[in-house]
């Protein structure tokens, strides 16, 4: 089913992505156009570049796919709203910041909890090669 990844920023992500790649025929990507373009270049998947500031650009970017993969940042309202508006089935919100109500209060989302990484392309893996899935807090530190 598609996959659709926002916000992705370093090479972390970016390894997460390929391995997404791997698993998923349809991975597509939305991606910030104050991003570096050599870093964009190297992302695999099929690219939409936008202003990651504006939720009806994630929200019509996320139209079609089946699951989103958010890669937190400093625009957790915009993320919020345009999950509202996007339609998708399955939310997977990747933070090491704390965790915030309103986040943990929308509809069908897994929010991974994490310190450097450690742990998160194998949960995502996991959780995208699943029919059926549980929601709410993973945490990783623990």
């Amino acid at each position: 089913m598609p996959v659709i990844c926002i916000n992705p920023t370093n090479e972390n992500e970016a390894e997460i992505i390929h391995k997404l790649s791997l698993q998923n025929q349809d991975l597509r990507l939305f991606v910030s156009n104050k991003i570096d373009e050599t870093y964009i270049k190297k992302l695999i998947g099929k690219k939409a570049i936008g202003d990651i500031s504006d939720d009806t650009h994630i929200s019509t970017a996320c139209r079609g796919a089946f699951c989103g993969v958010f890669f937190d940042n400093n625009e957790k309202d915009i993320f919020i709203n345009a999950i509202k508006e996007s339609g998708l089935k399955r939310v997977i919100w990747v933070s090491e910041n704390q965790t915030n109500k309103e986040i943990l209060e929308l509809k069908n989302l897994i929010y991974i909890k994490h310190k450097d990484y450690k742990g998160v392309e194998e949960k995502i893996l996991d959780i995208e090669s699943q029919e059926t899935v549980e929601y709410g807090l993973i945490d990783l530190n623990t």
